[in-house]
């Protein structure tokens, strides 16, 4: 009864107390009346908050009917009454953070194969086998073996099961190669006896200009020129299938195309071999005016005391000069033409050339002897140097079969210790630790007198380990 008599009284004096106040006036000073009803009204405004404030807190503070007060504890007997109990909830938070994705590595003795551009896998080394699949750019397949040659690889079939031959040109080999086994290319398709396969099934274009000749070879008078874009009917094949016989894309008739810059659609293997024509030869005693056949390069091009890198370098034939042809190695391969830059004759690659004429009635010349060192005598190694136009495999011998060392980098200058028999493979100390290392010189641009390198044996092939 007590508790409830307080704010009643304290409420009582708050009101007194408020209403004094305000009929407190400072007499004193003059006030305006519109000024004193404001403040009037802003006190007594003043004066209800503080009594709801003073209310409210009262109330609250006062114990309800259904609580206890202190000391009246639970009687004897009695159960306590049940209290809220708070139950954990576990809370799962989204996070930021990706589980790991588990990726697999390939075995490091395992050789993988990938691709710069997407490439044929087909049934055996070569464009005359049917195509299995394809190989795309950034998959990966393993490599189960090789040709004897190192230019194609046994691969496990990218679109399926079984195996395929991948061309080696566009491929990227990781891993050990040297214990891979030896192929040997399954036999080629033969068309059936008696059947004649229709042109149209199998069709090819080029992806540069490429001569269409009377024969295989530059050795056979240019017909015409297969143009890029254009498509033509394929009708025969060379045995190796480097070359085809097409019909003609400038009139009527056959001619013969290089296969190298060559896309085919169809089934080579089933178009019948045709054997080529005779070779041109000059009648015994007849000198074909040099006049008759002249060349011109794409590139700067060396001209050597003979045909190939192990001769010594003339002059250099620049683009652009048109100079008399004279000869011509017995492969085609080499011609040889009237100095550029002085008197007598040295001999070009034909690789990068254009001619004019005939040069299939041109003579055939008897290359020199290849350079050979006197015996005892190891000429000085910084005296000849190599350099490569594009980074380079460095092996443990000349060619794909042998595991790279390291690789030769462009514009890095090294020492060149030896050469291949062919001239086309070079010996040189390792660019990246000891001992030495073969690089291919077909991007390989040399200075000093390589003729006097020794020529060193080819390391045995690797076989694989029983």
């Amino acid at each position: 009864m007590k508790l409830r008599q307080f704010p009643i009284l304290l409420i009582s004096l708050i009101i007194l107390f408020i209403v004094s106040g305000c009929a407190i006036f400072d007499r004193d000073q003059p006030q305006d009346l519109e000024v004193q009803i404001a403040t009037q009204a802003a006190q007594t405004q003043q004066a209800q908050n503080i009594i709801e404030t003073i209310v409210a807190s009262t109330l609250t503070a006062m114990p309800t009917s259904e609580e206890k007060s202190p000391g009246e504890g639970v009687n004897e007997g009695e159960t306590p009454p049940p209290q809220p109990t708070e139950t954990a909830t576990a809370t799962f938070l989204p996070t930021d953070t990706p589980e790991p994705t588990l990726t697999h590595t390939p075995a490091l003795s395992v050789p993988l194969a990938e691709v710069s551009v997407a490439t044929n896998c087909r049934t055996g080394p070569g464009k005359i086998y049917d195509q299995v699949s394809v190989l795309s750019v950034r998959r990966q397949v393993e490599v189960v073996g090789r040709n004897a040659a190192g230019t194609y690889w046994v691969v496990n079939n990218p679109g399926g099961t079984g195996t395929c031959w991948l061309w080696d040109r566009y491929a990227t080999v990781t891993g050990p190669t040297a214990n891979l086994p030896v192929w040997d290319a399954p036999p080629t398709p033969t068309p059936v006896s008696g059947v004649t396969p229709t042109p149209s099934v199998v069709t090819l274009k080029v992806s540069v200009p490429t001569n269409c000749r009377v024969g295989p070879g530059k050795a056979y008078e240019i017909v015409t020129v297969l143009r890029t874009g254009k498509t033509v009917n394929v009708v025969g094949r060379h045995a190796t299938a480097d070359f085809w016989v097409i019909e003609n894309p400038a009139g009527t008739g056959t001619c013969w195309v290089w296969g190298k810059y060559a896309n085919l659609t169809g089934s080579p293997g089933s178009l019948p071999v045709h054997t080529p024509p005779t070779a041109p030869t000059t009648k015994p005693g007849l000198t074909p005016t040099p006049s008759g056949v002249t060349l011109k390069v794409s590139v700067p091009t060396n001209c050597r005391v003979g045909p190939g890198k192990a001769y010594e370098i003339v002059t250099v034939l620049r683009t652009g000069k048109t100079v008399n042809v004279v000869g011509r190695h017995a492969t085609a391969d080499f011609w040889v033409i009237e100095n550029p830059a002085g008197t007598g004759t040295c001999w070009v690659w034909g690789e990068y050339a254009t001619f004019t004429g005939s040069p299939g009635s041109l003579p055939v010349h008897t290359p020199p002897a290849a350079p050979t060192t006197k015996p005892g005598l190891t000429p000085t190694p910084s005296s000849v140097t190599l350099k490569v136009s594009v980074d380079t495999n460095c092996r443990t011998g000349p060619g794909k079969i042998y595991d790279i060392v390291t690789v030769f980098r462009i514009g890095k200058t090294a020492e060149v210790i030896g050469r291949g028999a062919d001239g086309e493979d070079w010996v040189i100390r390792n660019p990246a630790g000891t001992g030495h290392c073969w690089v291919w010189g077909k991007y390989a641009t040399l200075t000093g007198p390589t003729g006097s390198l020794p020529i060193w044996d080819i390391p045995p092939t690797p076989t694989p380990k029983p």
